[in-house]
C-alpha cells in the first residue's frame, strides 16, 4: 500500500531495470538498450565511444605510452605520455616516439635536427646538438660552422683545440694528432728525436 516507481522492468524506460523498486541503469536480453547503445555486462554503452568495449562488448582499448581513446568504435591515442609522441598517427602502436631522444622528432613531432659539418646530430632532452665526427672538433664554440677544426692535422689545435705544436727552432706539423717536427731552423738539429723540445741542438757550436 504504498506507491513505487516500479515493480517490474516493464515499468522503466529503456536502458534501465526495475531493482528495489526502483528504476536504475542497466539492460538484459529482454530488456534491450536504446538505439545507438549496446548491452555489455549489464550496462548501456556507446561501443562507439567506449574505451573498455570500443566497437564490440569486451573489446578494450589499449595504447601504447597513452591515455586511450575510442572514437567511431576503433581504438584511438586520447593523449601521449610525456615526453612520447604519435609521431607517425598510427593507433597501433601508440605514442611511438621518445621526443626527447629521437633527432628527427626532437621536443615535439617533425622536428628534425640537421647536423653541422663534419658532426652528426643529436637530440639529449629534447634539445637539438652534435656531436663532432672523430678527428674534428668545435674549437670555436659556433654550432653554425660545425666542428671546424681538423685536430689530426692543424698545428694550433693539435690533437684537441688549443693544443699548440709550436717546437722550438722547428717547422711544426701535426700528423694523426700528434705534434712533430716537419724541419729545423738553419744551424739547428733535432738530434734527440723528441719533438717535444723541437730541435734541441745548436750544431754550429755542440761539440
Amino acid at each position: 500500500r504504498q506507491c513505487v516507481e516500479c515493480v517490474t522492468n516493464e515499468h522503466c524506460p529503456a536502458g534501465t531495470l526495475c531493482v528495489g523498486s526502483v528504476c536504475v541503469m542497466g539492460c538484459n536480453p529482454e530488456r534491450p538498450c536504446p538505439t545507438g547503445q549496446t548491452c555489455c555486462d549489464g550496462a548501456c554503452i556507446d561501443p562507439l565511444a567506449n574505451v573498455v568495449h570500443c566497437g564490440a562488448c569486451g573489446a578494450r582499448c589499449s595504447v601504447a605510452n597513452a591515455t586511450a581513446a575510442c572514437r567511431n568504435g576503433r581504438c584511438a591515442v586520447g593523449q601521449c605520455t610525456a615526453p612520447y609522441g604519435d609521431c607517425d598517427n598510427d593507433p597501433a602502436n601508440g605514442c611511438e616516439t621518445d621526443t626527447q631522444r629521437t633527432v628527427s622528432h626532437c621536443g615535439a613531432c617533425g622536428s628534425v635536427c640537421t647536423a653541422p659539418a663534419n658532426a652528426t646530430a643529436t637530440c639529449v632532452g629534447g634539445t637539438c646538438g652534435f656531436a663532432c665526427a672523430q678527428g674534428f672538433a668545435d674549437c670555436d664554440g659556433n654550432a653554425a660552422n660545425g666542428c671546424e677544426v681538423d685536430t689530426r692535422t692543424d698545428v694550433s689545435h693539435c690533437g684537441r683545440c688549443a693544443a699548440r705544436c709550436n717546437p722550438p727552432n722547428a717547422a711544426p706539423t701535426c700528423v694523426m694528432g700528434e705534434c712533430r717536427v716537419d724541419f729545423c731552423a738553419d744551424g739547428f738539429g733535432n738530434c734527440d728525436g723528441n719533438p717535444t723540445n723541437g730541435c734541441e741542438v745548436d750544431t754550429r757550436t755542440s761539440a
